[in-house]
């Protein structure tokens, strides 16, 4: 690995925090700007959002104003009354084409579930449903949003295309009488709109606007190349004004009576944000030459007081014995690396001092300990190890295991050890071993040692004597073998009167099962408890008495009890033999 000077490594770090702080502060001050600069937008959209509700209104207003004149019309009313169709088109038609109309682009007149529809010419064109339009979400005296699909045509090749109108619906009353003679639907088209974005974007000033509803766009004008390739983020985003390097992208919202709420985007052009940019990047190159010549100027002078301090403490380490005990470090002329010196000092007393007590318990233990690499080389062994293969710790070490293991137990451990490396779980078996002492049996268990990425590198080992327990075992095995096939009934129990042996010719005498042979000594206690007292003072108890069986009978038997104490604990053993 290629290593770095640390002279050179405080320079680059010195240079480091100056750019980090130096670009911190220019940072700060340019977020601090664009933050301003960010409300003046809001302020500025707030203020626009006023004049566009103001403007709409007005309009809106006026086409309302326009709509009662017409259905309070005597000609209307006189034409509705007398049902004359020929006169109500011509009544329609003339008042379509009254100057205050212009920015209506349909009126329905309803009499008696009949819809008699008169068009502007804005929709000549347009195969629009007005009927259908003025039956759906009659509210009186209110504009309301009605949307409407027209078909794809195949012949022509037009596209099927969504449209949404406004519509105010207004009651034709007969003014002698009061009675409503009819109903007058006022539609304004908002597709194509030309005179509603027009006013809007000569009041905005903008290089674009586009109305849209419900994620469609319904009208647009602009003005140069596409301003609209940061629209998506400008619907993405929380606010309703997004700076980008192209300008300003901005949302209003256009609602008229109980419509729905129509949005309205403008691209409005910025030189703010790009002399913002200009300055902050001004700004950052003269920082940054500043960074470069006031760190190297630094560095030189922290280079020429730390050079000397640095040597000893390197030499000193350099220098250090690789067993017993390291020299007082006595180099420094700072106290920082003085006391890194001692604390470097100290740290190798401890380490030394750890492994005089790692080496102590390894070396001895009474189990065998050793470790290996992936080699099935020696790198530990433990003075008890070496002695059952009847040689010596340092003749092992980074011998292959097969130099010193005969070959089927070498066959064994290496079964185990691609078990441990495959698995990566320690595992356990037993292994018989000769020795100076005979033939042992030992139990292994072989555990794998990871580096800092969780990879083996050495396998290690711990196996303990297991003869003797083994002996002990098998005695205990024939003591319950004899004890299940002698003849007199037997019981084993602890110091709380727990059953934990009993005989099938206990079983036999007393008629309980194996497992209820708990309830059977209960009952035999509750008439003789001076047996207990007997036996927790460790005294013989025999006597000739009666045990009752599981079906009430009594049986004569002759009981010998006695107490056996091992390992701290005490057993109680109760012999029956049949006396009859």
């Amino acid at each position: 690995m290629k290593t770095l000077r640390f002279s050179r490594l405080l320079l680059l770090l010195f240079l480091l925090m100056l750019a980090g702080v130096s670009l911190t502060l220019l940072t700060t001050a340019y977020l601090g700007a664009e933050r301003a600069l960010q409300q003046e937008l809001q302020q500025a959209h707030e203020r626009d959002q006023r004049m566009l509700d103001s403007i709409v209104e007005s309009h809106f207003r006026n086409i309302r104003q326009y709509s009662e004149e017409v259905s309070q019309s005597a000609s209307l009313e006189r034409a509705l009354r007398r049902g004359d169709e020929a006169m109500l088109e011509e009544v329609m038609q003339g008042l379509m084409r009254d100057s205050y109309s212009r920015y209506i682009d349909a009126m329905v007149i309803e009499h008696e579930g009949q819809f008699h529809a008169t068009p502007n010419v804005s929709l000549l064109n347009l195969a629009l449903p007005l009927q259908a339009l003025s039956r759906s979400q009659q509210r009186l005296g209110t504009w309301v949003t009605v949307d409407a699909e027209t078909h794809a045509d195949t012949a022509t090749g037009a596209p099927r295309k969504h449209y949404s109108l406004l519509r105010l619906t207004l009651p034709v009353v007969e003014p002698r009488l009061g009675e409503v003679v009819g109903r007058l639907h006022t539609f304004v088209l908002l597709n194509n709109n030309f005179w509603i974005l027009n006013e809007l974007q000569t009041l905005f000033g903008s290089r674009a606007i586009a109305l849209s509803h419900e994620g469609r766009t319904l009208d647009s004008l602009q003005s140069g190349a596409h301003p609209w390739q940061d629209l998506e983020a400008l619907k993405a985003a929380e606010g309703q004004v997004l700076l980008t390097s192209s300008g300003v992208l901005r949302e209003h919202e256009l609602k008229i009576g109980s419509s729905d709420a129509y949005r309205v985007y403008t691209a409005l052009a910025s030189d703010s944000y790009h002399a913002l940019r200009d300055a902050y990047i001004t700004n950052l190159v003269s920082a940054t030459v500043m960074v470069v010549v006031v760190g190297i100027i630094m560095m030189l002078v922290i280079n020429r007081l730390t050079s000397s301090a640095l040597g000893n403490l390197t030499r000193y380490a350099e220098q250090l014995p690789k067993g017993g005990v390291p020299r007082p470090f006595t180099g420094g002329r700072f106290e920082e690396f003085t006391r890194v010196g001692r604390a470097f000092e100290q740290m190798l007393h401890r380490i030394q001092e750890r492994d005089k007590y790692l080496a102590g318990i390894i070396d001895h233990s009474p189990d065998l300990v050793f470790l290996k690499d992936l080699d099935h080389n020696y790198c530990l062994v433990n003075q008890h190890y070496a002695e059952v293969l009847n040689t010596s710790p340092q003749r092992l070490m980074g011998r292959p295991m097969w130099s010193v293991l005969d070959s089927e137990i070498m066959e064994q451990a290496l079964v185990m050890d691609r078990q441990v490396l495959l698995t990566g779980e320690p595992v356990k078996y037993k292994q018989r071993l000769t020795t100076r002492s005979g033939t042992r049996s030992f139990l292994f268990s072989k555990f794998p040692i990871v580096d800092d990425h969780d990879a083996p590198y050495l396998i290690g080992a711990i196996a303990t004597d297991i003869t003797d327990m083994e002996q002990t075992e098998e005695e205990l095995e024939l003591a319950k073998a004899v004890l299940a096939e002698t003849r007199d009934a037997a019981i084993v129990l602890d110091e709380q009167q727990n059953v934990l042996i009993s005989n099938r010719a206990f079983a036999e005498m007393s008629g309980f099962p194996k497992e209820q042979a708990g309830s059977a000594m209960r009952l035999f206690l509750m008439m003789h408890p001076e047996l207990l007292e007997m036996l927790k003072q460790d005294r013989r108890w025999e006597r000739a008495c009666e045990l009752e069986r599981r079906d009430g009978t009594q049986q004569s038997v002759s009981v010998t009890a006695s107490s056996v104490s091992r390992d701290g604990m005490q057993r109680y053993v109760i012999l029956f033999r049949d006396i009859d």
